[in-house]
């Protein structure tokens, strides 16, 4: 049994889409007929999505070229890990403006577009550190639950013009964000526990979240579990 989306005519927004989710959904997208615009640190032109002016820029520079933008994936995230008791102002600023506040300017500058279309969706991204924890992921594990409230809010005032968001956690995905801040100990852990994958396979879940055949699912946290490996 195959599944197929036909995006085609559709203009969709992919943040941090230069690597790891962001990446295998931008090309994914592009294969089923959208035009996709990716906007990532590492991308040229380079877009910090943790300066509101910037994402501001880029938003009205897309409605302006093509008229329109019916999804958005916000998958841009940073991650380091420090004990909590050592965790520079710095740092923990910066995991809340690309993690957190980058999805809000998103939001609020997507909002008044998708509310004039009466159709759009957004998607972001929070963690299974939410519920477990792990050392050292205080910050970055703030910053992903916070999004949960700011999902479930901004669901309730979009329903009326029949936009939706909801937030995806992706489970143990083999990004370059992951593996950069993961020893093989702790990848050993997971691998005989809950299980890995690659971006690719997070993929399909997206697709369906930002297609018609989730019109009526908004405000929704979904969990994404692994099958184990046989």
């Amino acid at each position: 049994m195959r599944l197929e989306y036909d995006f085609s005519g559709s203009v969709i927004l992919v943040t941090g889409g230069a690597s790891g989710i962001g990446a295998a959904t931008a090309r994914a997208c592009e294969q089923a007929g959208a035009t996709v615009v990716v906007a990532d640190v590492n991308a040229s032109p380079s877009v910090d999505v943790g300066d509101p002016l910037a994402v501001r820029k880029l938003i009205r520079e897309i409605q302006e070229k093509h008229g329109r933008i019916d999804a958005a994936v916000l998958a841009a995230a940073i991650q380091k890990r420090t004990p909590v008791d050592e965790i520079p102002d710095a740092e923990w600023r910066r995991h809340m403006s690309v993690n957190l506040d980058g999805v809000f300017y998103c939001i609020r500058e997507l909002a008044p577009i998708m509310k004039r279309q009466r159709k759009g969706a957004i998607l972001s991204f929070t963690s299974g550190l939410v519920n477990m924890g792990w050392p050292g992921t205080a910050a970055y594990a703030a910053s992903k639950g916070a999004l949960i409230g700011l999902t479930k809010s901004v669901a309730q005032e979009l329903r009326p013009y029949g936009v939706r968001i909801n937030v995806l956690s992706p489970g143990l995905t083999n990004t370059a964000m992951f593996l950069g801040v993961s020893d093989e100990t702790e990848r050993k852990m997971y691998e005989a526990s809950v299980g890995t994958s690659p971006p690719e396979d997070v993929v399909p879940t997206i697709l369906h979240l930002i297609s018609d055949g989730s019109a009526s699912m908004t405000g929704a946290v979904i969990e994404r579990r692994l099958v184990p490996a046989k």
